[in-house]
């Protein structure tokens, strides 16, 4: 699901990587390191005997970019990848917001004119998101080269009218691309393209977002990385809405949720007796949990709601803090440092302890489907396997330069080095969430977020800030029930 964001001008591309080495009838892998920033000499790596696709994610506080190039000759475009949504999206220099002089460039332009390979696809692409963003235009088909690979016929959109000068690439279930809601055919995805023209085995891809301060992570179409995260990494079934035959949306079984301190001491804030369904979206800045949950955790580290930040603001001297977020899946437990959710509120590196950063947890209604978005996701390893609706999820191994990929191959099991739990329930209760553990706050040298003698300076940030939040305004786009899924536990 895309969380929307005014974007920060990170970084403009200054080169794309091509194939190196081929061979047809074996090798199908692509190994293609991206960065924000490369030295002029940058050369790509070898490919592997293997049939998956790597691509390298730019990373930044907020988002997570593919560079790409779309069209022969092929032109060069950014966009933010999404997997909680399906559609992937451009924007063109006749655009409403990319016309005047200079706009647009960071992301880049996508001109139909000028492509040899572009067909236009009828029918009329049309995308909204919950806060208002939207995105007009035409549907088109064109080649898309991805981590040196040219996948053809890959159709997307055109938006003429919109609210963002970056486009976005979908890459979930093609049940969820936005013309199916309003009744339209779906169309095959970018990941279906891949299986059928012979460059992948399945629908199914992984990611590594890696640590919040690394400049990149990595997705592998086709392929896992077993040198990125920690064994064991734990396959669990998607959730699917009751009555339908397919999973839709990449949502699977929350567990359980609690804290640890720097002692080991744990606090349970939600057990198995009420297991909810959690939305992995690489489009979601925060992750979204019960109120009473994330009332408890903003408590924990001294958070506040302060109106020029929409949210939860917190000290960020705070990242001192020693101590765990544990989220309990079935027959595994990601583990979040706390400093991981404390993410800085301006471009500009924090230099001393009187600014104040985002707390990354935000508290939803009760009965909606929660968002574990990327300060979640950072610290897991998760493979996205749409063929067999399941999802393998692993604890990351932050900035790891040990590469070990291993093919996806079709059919069940196709994903390796995985444990299967299973169990199925479709009846969810409320569960007590006890007291009792503190973190240990000696460390920093002030508590709180605000009041007299806290050292926090607001001045000239709010402005930032509120733009910035804009990216957490997520709120369930998928704002269903609990009860309409049946969840496995």
């Amino acid at each position: 699901m895309r969380s929307w964001l005014l974007v920060f001008p990170l970084f403009i591309p200054t080169g794309f990587s091509t194939i190196v080495t081929r061979d047809d009838e074996i090798s199908k892998v692509i190994r293609v390191p991206f960065s924000k920033e490369r030295a002029p000499g940058f050369k790509p790596s070898k490919r592997d005997n293997t049939r998956t696709a790597l691509q390298k994610i730019d990373n930044k506080d907020f988002l997570f970019y593919a560079n790409i190039t779309l069209g022969t000759p092929g032109q060069n475009l950014r966009l933010h990848i999404d997997t909680g949504s399906s559609d992937i999206w451009v924007e063109t220099p006749g655009s409403s917001i990319c016309k005047d002089p200079g706009s647009c460039e960071t992301g880049g332009k996508y001109d139909n004119t000028t492509s040899s390979t572009y067909s236009y696809v009828p029918g009329l692409f049309n995308i909204s998101y919950v806060d208002g963003q939207f995105a007009t235009g035409d549907y088109a088909k064109d080649t898309l080269q991805i981590g040196g690979v040219g996948v053809k016929d890959v159709q997307f959109g055109i938006a003429y009218e919109g609210t963002s000068q970056e486009g976005i690439f979908g890459i979930g279930f093609e049940s969820r691309q936005s013309g199916v809601g309003r009744g339209e055919k779906q169309y095959p995805g970018l990941v279906s393209q891949m299986v059928d023209q012979k460059l992948i085995n399945s629908r199914a891809y992984s990611i590594w977002l890696n640590d919040l301060n690394a400049a990149a992570g990595e997705i592998l179409f086709g392929g896992i990385d077993t040198g990125k995260f920690k064994a064991p990494l734990t396959t669990i079934p998607l959730s699917r809405r009751t009555g339908m035959n397919h999973a839709t949306d990449f949502i699977i079984s929350l567990r359980g949720l609690s804290v640890s301190n720097a002692n080991g001491d744990t606090q349970v804030l939600m057990n198995e007796s009420r297991t909810v369904p959690a939305l992995l979206d690489t489009g979601a800045s925060f992750t979204y949990l019960p109120k009473d949950i994330a009332a408890q955790l903003t408590e924990l580290v001294g958070a506040e709601t302060r109106s020029e930040y929409k949210g939860p603001a917190v000290n960020c001297s705070k990242r001192s803090l020693q101590g765990t977020v544990n989220f309990d899946f079935m027959g595994t437990t990601i583990r979040v440092d706390v400093r991981d959710f404390i993410i800085d509120a301006t471009d500009e590196p924090n230099k001393d302890n009187k600014v104040l950063c985002y707390f990354g947890i935000i508290g939803m209604a009760e009965g909606s489907v929660l968002t574990l978005g990327d300060t979640f996701l950072r610290s897991a390893y998760v493979v996205y396997d749409m063929d067999n609706e399941e999802i393998s999820i692993g604890q990351t191994i932050f900035n790891s330069t040990s590469t070990n990929i291993m093919e996806i191959g079709s059919g069940p099991s196709a994903v390796p080095s995985v444990t299967r739990p299973s169990r199925v329930v479709t009846v969810l209760a409320t569960g007590s969430i006890p007291n009792g553990v503190s973190f240990d706050a000696s460390a920093t040298s002030t508590d709180g977020v605000g009041g007299a003698g806290s050292g926090v300076n607001v001045s000239g940030s709010a402005t930032i800030s509120a733009r910035a939040y804009l990216s957490t305004c997520l709120l369930a786009m998928l704002s269903v029930f609990i009860g309409s899924f049946t969840v496995f536990v």
